[in-house]
C-alpha cells in the first residue's frame, strides 16, 4: 500500500483555505482537493509502502473501535521511525486522501455542526506539535501503538489492555509525562499497571495521573534509564499499593 503524504505547499494552502472549503469538507469523497489544486495532485508518495490495512468503521459510537484500530494501524505501520510519525504532512496527507471516510467517522462529521475548527482538528495539527500527536485522529494510533507495543510477548499489544477505559484522557496524560519518549520506563509504568488490573484491581485514572507525576518526581531525583525495567517496576506496584490504601 502506497502512503500519500501532502506537500508542504500542499499542506499550507490547505489549511489557510479551510474556511472557504467548509462544504467541500462535508464531502462523501475527496475529489474536490484536485479540483481545488487545478487538477493538480497536492500529494506525493510516501517513501515506505506498508501492508494494505482498512480501519474498523463499524461501530456506532466510533470511539469503541480506537482500541482495535490501534492494533490495525500500527502493525501496518510499525516500521516508520519516530520522526517519520511525527510529521504532519504524513499524517494530514492520509485524512485528505485514503483515510478521507475514517477521520470523518472517528471525529462524528455525520453528527456534529462542521465547522472550522472541527476541519482542523481532524485533518490537520492544530495543537502544540507534540500534543497534535495523540488529538489528530490517524498519528494517536500511531503513538498509541509505538507506546505499548511489545514484540517480545505472545499478545504484543497486551499493554492496551489499559487504556480499555478512559483512552483519551490517559493517553494525554502519559503524552504529557517526562518519561513517555524512555520505553523502558513507559513499559515499567504500563506493565505494573495492567498486573494490577489483571488480577481484578481497577486502577482509575486519577491514580494512573498520580503513578505519572510520582515517576515525573522521581525521575527529577534520578535517571530512571539506568534502571532495569523489573527494577522500575517493583518501585510503580509498591508506590500503586501505598496510593491504593489511601484514595478512592
Amino acid at each position: 500500500m502506497i502512503l500519500n503524504f501532502l506537500k508542504e505547499i500542499s499542506l499550507e494552502t490547505l489549511r489557510k483555505n479551510v474556511e472557504i472549503n467548509l462544504e467541500n469538507y462535508k464531502s462523501s469523497t475527496n475529489d474536490w482537493i484536485f479540483k481545488f489544486f487545478d487538477d493538480n495532485s497536492p500529494f506525493l508518495e510516501f517513501k515506505k509502502e506498508v501492508p494494505q490495512f482498512n480501519l474498523d468503521m463499524s461501530s456506532e459510537e466510533p470511539e469503541k473501535t480506537d482500541l482495535e484500530n490501534v492494533k490495525i494501524l500500527y502493525s501496518a505501520m510499525k516500521n516508520l521511525s519516530v520522526v517519520e510519525a511525527s510529521n504532519e504532512n504524513l499524517w494530514a496527507g492520509m485524512a485528505h486522501s485514503d483515510f478521507w471516510d475514517y477521520v470523518k467517522y472517528r471525529n462524528s462529521f455525520d453528527k456534529k455542526e462542521i465547522t472550522e475548527n472541527l476541519i482542523k482538528n481532524t485533518f490537520f495539527f492544530s495543537h502544540g506539535k507534540r500534543k497534535s500527536l495523540i488529538m489528530h485522529p490517524l498519528a494517536r494510533l500511531w503513538w498509541t501503538g509505538h507506546l505499548v507495543y511489545d514484540g517480545t510477548h505472545a499478545d504484543p499489544f497486551e499493554l492496551l489492555n489499559v487504556f480499555k477505559t478512559d483512552f483519551r484522557t490517559k493517553l494525554l496524560y502519559l503524552f504529557s509525562s517526562s518519561f513517555s519518549n524512555s520505553p523502558t520506563v513507559t513499559k515499567a509504568f504500563l506493565s505494573a499497571i495492567y498486573d494490577f488490573e489483571k488480577n481484578g484491581v481497577r486502577i482509575k485514572t486519577k491514580l494512573f495521573n498520580e503513578i505519572i507525576i510520582y515517576l515525573n518526581i522521581l525521575g527529577g531525583t534520578y535517571l530512571l534509564d539506568y534502571f532495569e525495567e523489573n527494577e522500575l517496576k517493583e518501585k510503580i506496584t509498591e508506590k500503586i499499593d501505598n496510593l491504593l490504601l489511601i484514595m478512592d
